[in-house]
């Protein structure tokens, strides 16, 4: 079997990910997903390759490993966290995101931000105006910490859209895999996969791979919290 680009078709590279994610999903749904584990199985998969064989992927292991986990991470994104319906429900106030959570958690809703609104450097979305409430799926247990946040652009494309709608829970420190909504130094707030700790800064990642990895401080000031669900925009 040959990794490279080219003749490593989308066919075949499609089959692959679905027999090694249903391996790991046989083995544990809690399996981490890491550049290191595919890059072995890339590595255990070219034994039956001649030696000339091996040398040619060799380069090409590590470009497989990347495309392997961003697949396998939209696959089980997909799984647990099914896109659902959303329905909106006029704010009964118009009042910053801190004043109306309360209130909001108390009618089995959560309060919704736009995520562009409060992008840009020095904005924080606790003192933005809230007009809009989502309404809890009958599932979700109402909580005072959780914020809605309408999603702005294509870094987490295909599994985020623009406009669509994400409920966090915040200060829930995330595991490998887990979509968070960060604050990033003169950036403002972003959504990403959470792809890891290395040499205690943490690693986020965006489905889009026209996008760079993040690399920010291990800081829970930093990591806003975990989403907990996806609603498709209207």
């Amino acid at each position: 079997m040959n990794f490279d680009d080219e003749s490593f078709d989308d066919e075949s590279f499609d089959e692959l990910m679905r027999l090694v994610g249903k391996e790991i999903d046989a083995q544990s749904a809690a399996v981490p997903l890491n550049e290191e584990l595919l890059t072995w199985l890339a590595w255990d998969l070219r034994q039956a390759q001649s030696a000339d064989e091996r040398r040619r992927d060799e380069l090409a292991a590590s470009a497989f490993a990347k495309r392997a986990v961003r697949r396998l991470s939209i696959q089980r994104v997909e799984k647990t966290l099914p896109m659902r319906e959303l329905r909106y429900r006029a704010a009964p106030i118009v009042a910053s995101v801190a004043v109306s959570m309360e209130e909001a958690s108390r009618k089995r809703c959560a309060t919704i931000l736009d995520l562009a609104v409060a992008a840009g450097s020095g904005r924080e979305l606790w003192d933005e105006p809230c007009e809009e409430w989502l309404e809890l799926p009958s599932d979700i247990p109402s909580s005072p910490r959780y914020l809605a946040l309408r999603v702005s652009g294509d870094s987490m494309s295909p599994v985020l859209g623009q406009n669509d709608v994400i409920l966090m829970k915040l200060d829930a420190w995330p595991a490998v895999d887990d979509l968070v909504v960060a604050k990033i130094p003169d950036d403002g707030y972003v959504v990403k996969r959470f792809a890891g700790i290395k040499t205690g800064r943490v690693e986020l990642s965006s489905f889009n791979q026209a996008y760079d990895v993040l690399s920010i401080p291990r800081n829970r000031l930093i990591l806003l919290g975990t989403v907990i669900a996806r609603f498709k925009r209207e």
